[in-house]
């Protein structure tokens, strides 16, 4: 994993830290040195899972590789919950609703762009595979608060033992990350 994206979404919306969330509470641990931003705490990991789970069928990840960037990303990623979506968000910041749909838009601009920078090669299989190998460190930085394993109907994203680290906790990444992978091989035969 050369490139960081959560470190990287997050220079380029302003902020140098995002801050990992504990696994057993789901919450981020806020210091009084450096308090969160609340709103890119929930936008920038929501908006890499809606990214990671669209881009685990081959012709989704192709889209993110071709599609127009001034597509509607949200929509796209999260159909008809992205409103559901963006409220959580909202609540979870404490902000209007047009302030988080905005960011989540300017943030899955971002996203997409440095996603086709970075995936190699520059295409679908090289989107899944860039977004597979990011996939723990996007969990590491999710709120539970905000549901997403609800909205994306992929309850393993917001289970607690695929946000823990540690040795054995690394090992079963490994693992899951393998399985993951597989997927395309399997699309292509069904």
């Amino acid at each position: 994993m050369s490139v960081n994206f959560i470190e990287l979404l997050s220079r380029h919306q302003g902020i140098s830290n995002l801050p990992k969330i504990d696994p057993n509470t789901q919450n981020i641990v806020e210091t009084h040195d450096n308090p969160p931003n609340l709103l890119l705490q929930a936008v920038i990991p929501s908006v890499l899972a809606g990214f990671y789970k669209y881009s685990r069928n081959e012709h989704n990840a192709e889209m993110i590789a071709q599609q127009k960037e001034d597509s509607d990303w949200i929509g796209i990623l999260y159909g008809k919950d992205k409103q559901e979506l963006i409220q959580k968000i909202a609540q979870y910041a404490s902000v209007p609703v047009q302030v988080a749909e905005t960011k989540m838009e300017a943030v899955a601009l971002d996203a997409l762009r440095l996603l086709r920078m970075n995936a190699s090669p520059n295409n679908g299989h090289g989107i899944k595979n860039l977004l597979t190998n990011h996939r723990h460190n996007i969990l590491n930085h999710l709120p539970g608060a905000i549901g997403i394993g609800n909205i994306l109907n992929d309850g393993t994203l917001d289970d607690r033992t695929n946000k823990m680290e540690g040795p054995v906790s690394s090992l079963m990444h490994a693992i899951e990350k393998q399985f993951a992978s597989t997927n395309i091989a399997k699309e292509k035969k069904d």
